[in-house]
């Protein structure tokens, strides 16, 4: 082997490490790890055309690398928001920059017997600690800002 091409199967190894490692340095994640929070608000979701305004709560849970999980949601202020019943729990937050999250393979359920599911976009105030929600769910929507506690942000 020349040296040339040994230099070249050399360099070209270490921009492929290069590269390979730098991408784990470009992940975002939650803060602080190890965390469990609680996230609640004023939300609306409007299912058939017809809002629902609730407070709504949430119990978001990091693991030792900063992912994040929804492992509990309820919701109250009339009979019909404790009505609604959150399905398929827990539900995974994907975090693609400092400020913007997608809550992934949400459900819930109506009192009218209606399924609302699908991903919801959420922006994060990290100097707030708070979550703002506004999206799809099917024909449904959903939109609200929710305070969490203890302090919560995003990070890379």
């Amino acid at each position: 082997m020349s040296l040339t091409l040994t230099k070249a199967l050399v360099f070209g190894s270490m921009l492929a490490a290069g590269a390979l490692s730098a991408s784990s340095a470009f992940a975002y994640h939650a803060n602080p790890v190890n965390t469990t929070f609680t996230a609640t608000g004023p939300t609306s979701m409007t299912a058939l055309g017809v809002p629902i305004p609730c407070t709504s709560t949430f119990v978001l849970v990091t693991d030792g690398s900063g992912n994040v999980r929804v492992t509990a949601a309820s919701f109250s202020g009339s009979r019909v928001c404790s009505d609604l019943k959150a399905m398929n729990l827990p539900w995974t937050v994907s975090i693609s920059s400092l400020t913007i999250a997608t809550i992934q393979g949400v459900s819930v359920t109506t009192p009218f017997g209606m399924r609302c599911a699908g991903n919801v976009g959420a922006t994060v105030d990290n100097s707030k600690s708070e979550i703002t929600l506004n999206g799809s769910l099917g024909t449904c929507t959903v939109n609200g800002t929710l305070s969490v506690t203890p302090t919560f942000s995003i990070s890379n």
